[in-house]
This record gives structure tokens, C-alpha cells and sequence, in this order.
């Protein structure tokens, strides 16, 4: 982990000094004669919230149970990290974003049984906490539209994603009533991320909509951008068995999330025989 933020520090540090040099005033004390084009690539930082949950798709132990009142709670997480995108035209761009994240998870659902008819039933209300931190990389395709404005430009994207999970912790409360018996039990069990049960390692798809601004000072730019997107695991979120050790418990994870991305373009300035970086006519 201290190595993971000595990198992300370094990388920080690095677009601090580009997005320096991008406002530097112009070698010539003046605006070029040149006109502004825009540059091929920009990089810069992202970072928002997310809203985290688990789908199930089947939590059957056996015909006899039934899924009901499958309710995902609110709660929120956040996530920041790097951007890096390259114009391939005007219109559409490749990207790569590395991001940390923090994960909250809160699930209430019931299992009904009824072995024998109404005569005889079970229910078991569950009620799921997890907490837990992940590292993502994605890759954007971005499709940007055209408008009369050409500091506005609405886009959507389309990105493979790659989660691995750093550490967490989750709690998994059972509450069981019994009609047979006439007991109520309660049990609680708890579980790190890391254990053998949960996939560390994920992939899915991310898509997304959103607003870029760019915004002009005197012969610069710098670009921001606003967009909400949805993220879903092609890959169930335990291995194998979930802590009850039912195997019919299938749960993917998907998020949704609000995200602003600050960006700087990276060009170069020739002039006589010295190149400079960061700076453009």
C-alpha cells in the first residue's frame, strides 16, 4: 500500500509540473500568431462517488425457497486517481484511468421456505455489510458529439474494467424463523476480503454519459469534465461459496458513479531550433 501512494504521488507531482508549464507565459511575452489547436493528449485527475451493491440472480437453496424483498440500501463510497487520454480525431478518443476505490456495500433480502405448503415455513431475513478497497483500471473509448459551441462537447463512452480487491471486511446477520420449531435465531459471521470465498480479481464493462468543458486563458486551455457512469462485474463476486457456504448464492457487483475529471493537454512548441513541452503556439 505505501508503495501504491508513493506512485500515485509521483504521478501527481508529474501533472502538477505539466499543468505548469501549460500556463507559462508564451516565450515571445505575447499571444502567437498562431491559431490554438487542440492537443492529442491530455492527462490529468479524476475523482467522484459511487454508490455500490451486489445483484442476485438466484438465492435458491432448493425449489422449495424463494427470493423476496431484495433491497439494496444506500450507501455511498469515493474513488480519485489518474487520466490519460489521446485524441484518435476529433470526435473519438482512447483513454486509460487508474483509480483507488472505496467500496460500500449494504443489502437487506428475505429467503422464504415452505417445504410442506403454508402449513410449515421458514424465513431467514439477511442483512449484508461490507466494506472494502479496490484498485481499477479501465479503458475509455470516447465518442464525442458535435455542437455549435466548441468549448461544450457532450460524449458517451464504452470501457473494459479490471477491480482488484487491496483489503475489506464484511458481515453477513441471519435472522431465522421457524414455524416448525418456533425459535428465532440470530447469527452474525464475519469475513475479510482477502479470504479464499471472494474473487480479488474481477472484470466487466463500464458505460457512461457526460459533459466536457473547455475552458480558454489567453493562448491555453484546460478541460473539464463532468459524467455519470455505470460499472458491472462479468465475474460472480465469490469464488465459489458465499459465507454460509451455499453455492446458489450468486451475487455480481456493479456501481454507479458521479465523476469529475480535471485534464491539462500536452503539446509541443517548436521554435528556431529549441523544442519545449507543455507550451504551443
Amino acid at each position: 500500500m505505501k508503495k501504491l501512494h508513493i506512485i500515485l504521488a509521483c504521478l501527481i507531482l508529474f501533472i502538477s509540473v505539466s499543468a505548469s508549464a501549460q500556463f507559462r507565459k508564451p516565450l515571445n511575452g505575447g499571444r502567437s500568431n498562431g491559431q490554438i489547436k487542440d492537443a492529442k493528449v491530455n492527462i490529468g485527475l479524476v475523482g467522484g462517488g459511487n454508490f455500490t451493491t451486489w445483484f442476485h440472480f438466484n438465492s435458491a437453496e432448493s425449489a422449495d425457497w424463494y427470493l423476496a424483498n431484495y433491497t439494496p440500501l444506500p450507501c455511498f463510497g469515493y474513488f480519485g486517481g489518474l487520466a490519460f487520454e489521446y485524441m484518435l480525431s476529433p470526435t473519438m478518443s482512447i483513454g486509460f484511468n487508474a483509480v483507488y476505490t472505496q467500496h460500500n456495500v449494504k443489502l437487506h433480502y428475505v429467503n422464504d421456505h415452505f417445504p410442506n405448503g403454508y402449513q410449515q415455513w421458514v424465513q431467514r431475513y439477511y442483512y449484508l455489510n461490507a466494506n472494502y478497497q479496490s484498485v481499477e483500471a479501465y479503458v475509455p473509448f470516447t465518442f464525442y458529439l458535435t455542437t455549435a459551441s466548441k468549448n461544450i462537447k457532450p460524449y458517451f463512452y464504452v470501457a473494459p474494467r479490471v477491480k482488484y480487491i487491496l483489503n475489506g471486511k464484511m458481515t453477513f446477520n441471519t435472522v431465522k424463523l421457524d414455524a416448525n420449531n418456533d425459535t428465532i435465531s440470530n447469527v452474525t459471521t464475519a469475513a475479510f476480503m482477502n479470504d479464499s470465498t471472494y474473487r480479488k480479481l474481477n472484470v466487466g464493462a463500464t458505460v457512461g454519459v457526460g459533459t466536457q468543458v473547455r475552458f480558454n486563458t489567453s493562448n491555453y486551455y484546460f478541460l473539464v469534465k463532468f459524467d455519470l457512469s455505470a460499472n458491472m462485474n462479468a465475474l460472480q463476486t465469490f469464488s465459489k461459496y458465499d459465507l454460509e457456504n451455499e453455492f446458489n448464492h450468486l451475487r455480481y457487483g456493479g456501481s454507479a458513479q458521479a465523476s469529475v475529471t480535471f485534464m491539462v493537454p500536452i503539446k509541443k512548441r517548436l521554435m528556431g531550433a529549441c523544442m519545449k513541452w507543455g507550451e504551443y503556439d
